[in-house]
């Protein structure tokens, strides 16, 4: 990094990890001036049903769905998060806002229908980080968990809990960090790939990516012993267990 480039003291990073229902908020504060661990400042999920309020007559679905209610109060939670964890620093005789957030990218799954309001709520998520002069970015669900080494084939909820148990360059401070529910937890692991990212730009980071854990042994599904009925070539039925051929 140039000499003469002013950056902060301090860059707060705050990461979202978007649902229709609730939302994982993590906020993490990184020293872009000397090598020291990432900083926990806030980890918690806010339940959608619990913030349901003053909800503006075009966002009102409540006698439907009510996803679109959630979506909408959901967003002006972490607006109001926003604006009580804003850090700002001046350079020459200006106001800047060190703040830069992070949310993780929408993901076709199974549901198409799901997809189309984890868009919309996404797009109301980026309207609030814009509305109060925060730049954010977007991370891919697998991404993410590379950095916290739970990216192989199966890995679960727990995997991304382990992994970001065991980070070593997180200074949790007084927060026990196997208290935070699936949705803080994976809102940790999308903060913390942009922390990295900060960190080895500002050459202030030099862990890389954590290292591919392998997946944990699970034990094989057993097969049931229930009996079927299978016709063979002349159309006879005869019954057979699951394990025959």
């Amino acid at each position: 990094m140039p000499k003469d480039v002013k950056v902060p003291h301090v860059l707060r990073v705050v990461g979202i990890d978007p649902s229709t229902t609730n939302m994982g908020v993590c906020i993490i504060d990184v020293d872009l001036t000397q090598q020291t661990p990432f900083k926990l400042v806030y980890a918690n999920t806010i339940k959608g049903d619990k913030v349901l309020y003053d909800i503006p007559v075009q966002f009102d679905d409540t006698a439907g769905t009510g996803v679109l209610a959630r979506s909408y109060c959901l967003a002006r939670a972490l607006g109001n998060l926003l604006r009580i964890y804003t850090t700002d620093w001046e350079e020459d005789d200006k106001v800047l806002r060190s703040m830069t957030g992070i949310c993780e990218d929408n993901f076709l799954g199974a549901s198409p229908g799901t997809f189309k309001q984890l868009i919309q709520f996404v797009a109301l998520v980026q309207e609030q980080f814009v509305n109060n002069g925060v730049h954010v970015s977007y991370v891919l669900p697998m991404l993410a968990k590379e950095v916290v080494g739970a990216a192989f084939k199966g890995t679960q909820k727990e995997d991304v809990r382990i992994g970001v148990m065991e980070y070593k360059w997180l200074d949790a401070g007084d927060c026990d960090l196997s208290l935070l529910d699936e949705h803080s937890i994976d809102a940790t692991a999308v903060t913390l790939f942009r922390c990295e990212i900060l960190g080895q730009h500002y050459e202030v980071f030099h862990g890389g990516l954590a290292p591919r854990r392998a997946p944990p042994e699970r034990p094989a599904p057993v097969k049931s012993s229930r009996r079927r009925r299978r016709r063979n070539r002349k159309g006879a039925v005869r019954e057979v267990d699951n394990h025959s051929p």
